[in-house]
């Protein structure tokens, strides 16, 4: 009996040891997995999303171009005589610019105009005949076709005479001279540039997250290299209802008052926006994965990282809006992203 006593005995006690080395043996296992992954886990800079309020401002950009920029063309044919403007002139609309040779031109008015006023009076004898049976209605129809006939030639021949005298079809400042006195034109022949910057626009073109923001008449912001510090104010004149192919909505701004210190040509960019505000998340840009339609950020819960797909606005300065996938106090890899991957094991630095 006793020595039965004593062989339980012995038994319980190697198993109390055998125990006791298992439960070490297993922390210290846990111990060197969990130095392991603090040794091993990526340094990433970490934020904490939050609410914020902020302008919704966006910018895009695009070239001033005068309100009228023509490139005037002759539709008559003959030999230039005089020209009477010059590159940098200002004319009126309507100022005579080329003369061409006319003397052929008015010698056929002249003698269209001297048939037609014989045949018209041809035409009153004949019809005072005709109602005194001396003339026949078909003799009246003839010298009437005749009339009509010599009447449009001479329509035609004080047109052409006119024509010879090159109009200015707006008002406007020439830029650029295309001919010499001596030159012969035939009708498409270019003469002018002519540009009426009296008004400035702009064209330009904002995504589909943004038309939402622009009405016709908002004001905008106009800012150039040229002018640091200084601003103009301009309002959208035309916004397209209808996307082009790059998912982007043609606009076109006018400025509002004419500023001689901005010249057609100018590269511009244009400020939308500015006095409107809203309650969102921001989070930086190089915190998004992905493409903008596409964009992921990583989550880190429990020093885990997790991709987490967003859906995006607005593009503000060095941040970018989130409209989903995110909630006020989710923790988000900012910085550190080139080694990161889904399920990795990170580690805030600070």
């Amino acid at each position: 009996m006793k020595k039965l006593i004593y062989i339980l005995s012995v038994c319980a006690t190697i198993g109390a040891i055998i125990l006791i080395l298992e439960l070490n043996k297993r922390s210290t296992a846990k111990k060197t997995k969990m130095i392991s992954d603090i040794s091993n886990a990526v340094a990433v800079k970490i934020m904490a999303v939050s609410d914020s309020t902020y302008s919704v401002e966006f910018t895009s950009n695009g070239l001033l171009e005068a309100l009228q920029d023509l490139p005037f063309v002759s539709d008559v044919a003959g030999r230039i005589v005089n020209i009477y403007a010059d590159e940098g002139d200002y004319v009126s609309s309507g100022k005579v610019l080329v003369q061409l040779d006319s003397e052929m031109l008015r010698a056929d008015v002249a003698s269209s105009e001297a048939s037609f006023e014989s045949l018209k009076k041809d035409y009153e004898r004949y019809k005072s005949s005709n109602a005194q049976g001396g003339v026949t209605d078909q003799q009246l129809d003839n010298i009437r076709t005749q009339m009509i006939a010599a009447e449009s030639r001479l329509i035609t021949g004080k047109r052409r005479l006119a024509d010879a005298s090159i109009k200015a079809p707006i008002a406007g400042k020439i830029y650029r001279r295309y001919v010499e006195v001596g030159s012969y034109l035939n009708p498409g022949a270019k003469l002018f540039d002519i540009i009426d910057d009296s008004q400035l626009k702009v064209k330009s073109f904002i995504s589909e997250k943004q038309r939402p923001l622009v009405n016709k008449g908002s004001s905008v912001r106009v800012v150039s290299d040229m002018f640091p510090g200084k601003s103009f104010i301009g309002k959208v004149s035309f916004i397209s209802d209808k996307a082009d192919h790059s998912l982007n909505f043609p606009i076109e701004i006018t400025i509002t008052e004419k500023q001689e210190a901005l010249k057609p040509g100018t590269f511009v960019t244009l400020y939308f926006g500015n006095d409107k505000m809203k309650n969102g998340i921001l989070i930086p840009r190089r915190a998004i994965r992905g493409s903008v339609q596409a964009a992921n950020v990583f989550v880190v819960k429990n020093g885990i990282a997790r991709k987490q797909a967003v859906v995006t606005g607005n593009m503000l300065d060095e941040n970018i809006e989130i409209l989903q996938g995110l909630n006020p106090g989710d923790s988000i890899i900012v910085a550190g992203l080139i080694n990161v991957s889904d399920g990795a094991v990170v580690k805030n630095i600070k």
